[in-house]
């Protein structure tokens, strides 16, 4: 009963929106001197014809089909909200768990696919980056890539925007595909050594998906996975 009660008030408010908009547009249309001193005064000489055209009444048919066409058009951007929902600063818990990039171009025997994983630590959000020597490196040619995982710094996360950063040594660059579920035993050094060791990146992030641009580098879609 008082979803009903509430719908109902909704529509009358719309109506009664409509009416007064409608009446301050067809006053403004025809005053004298709506661009001097904003009296607002219908003019005289045109108001028993042109105000009186103004002011036509829509009939049922055509009042009903543009109060559902905005209430439509609100559960819809309600609806989109909902699915891709931003994070607000009272709700950091949302966006805690693992996040997955899948790489382009992985083949059968080499998976370079990046991950986020973000926890809470004293109540502050911490998150570790699990990503490739690519992100360090100038352009990689006749080697295969290195593999770290590292400590995310500066976490800034705002509504539905994060930016780090990730400082890395060559020592922890290792030779194995390193992930928030494997970390390889006897995994070796990679040997190559890194071009760079820090990154800065910033992207959007909303519940169920963070979206992380770097310079010199093409976007990346992280997918949350369930269950972590």
């Amino acid at each position: 009963m008082g979803t009903h009660n509430n719908v109902k008030y909704q529509l009358l408010q719309r109506i009664w929106a409509f009416d007064l908009m409608e009446k301050l547009v067809c006053i403004w249309q025809f005053s004298d001197n709506r661009k001097i001193n904003l009296k607002l005064e219908p003019k005289p000489a045109l108001l028993p014809e042109r105000y009186g055209q103004c002011k036509k009444k829509w009939n049922m048919k055509q009042l009903m089909f543009f109060i559902l066409s905005i209430t439509f058009f609100q559960v819809y951007i309600g609806f989109s909200k909902k699915v891709n929902k931003p994070i607000t600063d009272n709700q950091p818990a949302k966006v805690l768990g693992i996040y997955e990039y899948k790489y382009d171009y992985n083949t059968k025997d080499l998976t370079e696919n990046h991950y986020i994983k973000l926890e809470e630590t004293n109540g502050k959000i911490s998150g570790i980056y699990y990503g490739t020597s690519d992100d360090f490196d100038e352009a990689r040619e006749g080697y295969l890539p290195g593999f770290f995982k590292a400590k995310m710094l500066d976490i800034n996360i705002t509504d539905s925007k994060i930016s780090f950063k990730i400082k890395v040594n060559d020592s922890d660059v290792y030779d194995k595909a390193i992930t928030p579920f494997k970390n390889p035993k006897n995994n070796k050094q990679w040997t190559i050594g890194l071009r760079n060791y820090e990154r800065s990146y910033f992207g959007k992030i909303s519940e169920n998906k963070i979206l992380v641009e770097t310079k010199d580098f093409d976007k990346r879609i992280f997918i949350k996975l369930n269950n972590h």
